[in-house]
């Protein structure tokens, strides 16, 4: 069976010699270790390890969950494999028999890359102790694979595995688990031919949120009865049309899609807790470190993902790092398609047939602006995710829309994702990019043919509470956006209070904004319910104007059913 064993403590990072740096100066790290992409300089992590006895003649590979530069890995001075720039783990082989108590000196040279928010990173890594026979660890994802067919009552599913060094003797069981961990099916095969076909009469179907439900695929690899090695992989049964009436379906029913976009996976936990709080069933992402186990999170909580490939402009390069994506992640249920800029012709057809020919049940979507989105769309994309661009200019606003109908009405055939671009050290206060949401909305969400809106980019994981919910390219929140988005995309009664211009005021009276997606909406000031009348902004915000302060403190309390928010405000 395997080990592992934690190789993060220790390193020590030495630049290359430059003109600028003759006498580069080394120093000690532990991992993760992170640097500002743009000053990172190009050089060597180095670390050595020695095996115990209990370790002695068995195989070891290395496991990097990330690192964002190309890299070159050495054992004592032996290049033992590379890797292009990618958010994804990857093994190399150290040894296949190690020897007790050698010192093992590895190095990884690096020439460092940015990520997308503009960090370099090299994350966690660790040592996996096996014996000579084992499940593939450098191709084919973890040494197994799943494919699989979905009809109208039954669901078969082709298993592959990949065995390393394997005996005439040994034997591969499949065990099959659904989601309480009872066994469904079991399969024994020789590791020579490593692979069958399941066949589910009755399957249970992930659902999205109504039932995320997934399988799991246990895989041993027996001698004697004895297991030398095991893998696992999750799975789930969906199926996704687009139909002609302009809208998506999942499973037969119809799911009109409203999400956000994730810009990083620092603080993948809060995000999603704050991704509940809004009840969107979506998400956008061009981030996707291993160590986050993102993919297990969304198909957890019956979230679609839509994966948005980072675009270097080297097709090749990008549609090899797509692969490994694809090798490692399609399995996952809530994967729905690929997000691909559509810029360049060439670059999207190539990366849109590596979807294709490595995973047939994910779709592509094609990303362009506005402006370029009719010379760009072709006979053979079905799906285009439109970035729309923010103007708080009334005409340029009426001009925009104008756009995206005539798009629409262009293009019949087509069906359109919509994420509106948050301004980046713009002139605008929030209050006017909060409007110009609203508009967005109202205009796109409801047309035909356009069956996801992503709101904008999700907090950086503040908590609520400390008033972060929807940010901006420079990471200023937007609170009230949250909230907004949240009457429009949620069927749980909730009431908020926007956000005031003042907690402290000189004046006698003010108003009080507040978002909902409940009727009946009542105010309480200082404990006493008041004949002030909320007045309707649009769909899900309203208004109570002119309330009368009375000196020092006053609370405002409004509700809507069973659902309350308040707020203090100190006239002074």
């Amino acid at each position: 069976m395997r080990n592992t064993v934690a190789l993060n403590d220790n390193w020590v990072f030495t630049p290359d010699i430059t003109e600028e740096n003759s006498s580069p100066v080394s120093s000690k790290i532990k991992l993760p270790f992170f640097h500002d992409a743009k000053t990172m300089p190009k050089g060597t992590f180095s670390v050595s390890w020695t095996p115990t006895e209990k370790q002695d003649g068995k195989t070891v590979y290395i496991e990097f969950s990330q690192i964002s530069g190309d890299c070159e890995v050495y054992s004592s001075d032996k290049n033992i494999g590379s890797h292009k720039a990618s958010p994804f783990l990857f093994r190399v082989p150290l040894s296949l028999e190690v020897k007790a108590g050698e010192a093992y000196e590895i190095r990884v040279s690096v020439t460092p890359k940015a990520r997308t928010d503009g960090l370099f990173a090299f994350a966690g890594v660790r040592l996996i102790i096996t014996d000579s026979s084992h499940f593939n660890m450098t191709e084919n994802g973890k040494g197994l694979s799943i494919s699989s067919v979905l009809t109208e009552k039954t669901a078969v599913i082709s298993v592959q595995a990949d065995i390393i060094r394997p005996n005439n003797y040994d034997i591969v069981s499949f065990t099959v688990l659904n989601s309480k961990g009872d066994t469904v099916s079991v399969k024994t095969e020789k590791p020579t031919k490593a692979q069958t076909e399941i066949e589910f009469p009755m399957p249970e179907l992930w659902d999205g949120q109504i039932g995320p439900y997934t399988y799991r695929l246990n895989a041993k690899l027996l001698r004697d009865s004895q297991c030398l090695d095991e893998t696992e992989l999750p799975f789930g049964f969906r199926k996704i049309d687009l139909k002609n009436d302009g809208f998506l379906y999942l499973n037969g029913f119809k799911l009109p899609l409203n999400g956000v976009k994730f810009t990083d996976c620092s603080a993948v936990k809060s995000d999603l807790n704050n991704l509940k709080t809004l009840d969107a069933n979506i998400l956008l992402s061009s981030s996707l470190p291993s160590k986050t186990n993102l993919l297990a999170e969304t198909d957890r909580m019956g979230l679609l993902f839509w994966y948005e490939q980072p675009c270097s402009g080297d097709a090749e390069a990008d549609s090899e790092q797509l692969k490994e994506f694809l090798l490692l992640y399609s399995h996952h249920p809530s994967l729905a398609a690929v997000v691909i800029d559509g810029a360049d012709r060439e670059y999207f057809s190539k990366l849109s047939s590596a979807v294709k020919e490595n995973a047939p049940h994910i779709s592509t979507v094609l990303k362009t602006g506005l402006e370029k989105a009719n010379e760009l769309i072709k006979d053979d994309i079905s799906t285009v995710l439109v970035t729309i661009p923010c103007s708080t200019d009334p005409e340029a606003f009426i001009n925009i829309t104008g756009r995206f109908s005539q798009l629409i009405e262009d293009c019949p055939d087509k069906f359109f994702a919509v994420f509106p671009e948050n301004p980046d050290k713009m002139n605008i206060t929030p209050e006017e990019l909060g409007e110009w949401h609203i508009r967005l909305w109202n205009s796109f969400c409801k047309q035909k043919g356009v069956i996801a809106y992503f709101g904008g980019l999700l907090s950086d994981g503040k908590a609520l509470n400390s008033k972060r919910g929807l940010t901006g390219g420079d990471r200023t929140s937007f609170y009230d956006i949250f909230w907004y988005y949240k009457s429009q995309f949620s069927s749980k009664g909730f009431i908020k209070i926007c956000e005031l211009p003042q907690y402290n005021t000189l004046d006698k009276f003010t108003d009080i904004k507040c978002i909902t997606n409940c009727s009946n909406i009542r105010i309480l000031v200082n404990g006493k319910p008041k004949k002030y009348k909320a007045e309707k902004i649009t769909d899900g915000m309203y208004v109570f104007r002119q309330l009368k302060l009375k000196k020092d403190m006053n609370l405002i309390e409004v509700s809507a059913g069973d659902e309350c928010d308040s707020v203090e405000i100190m006239r002074i």
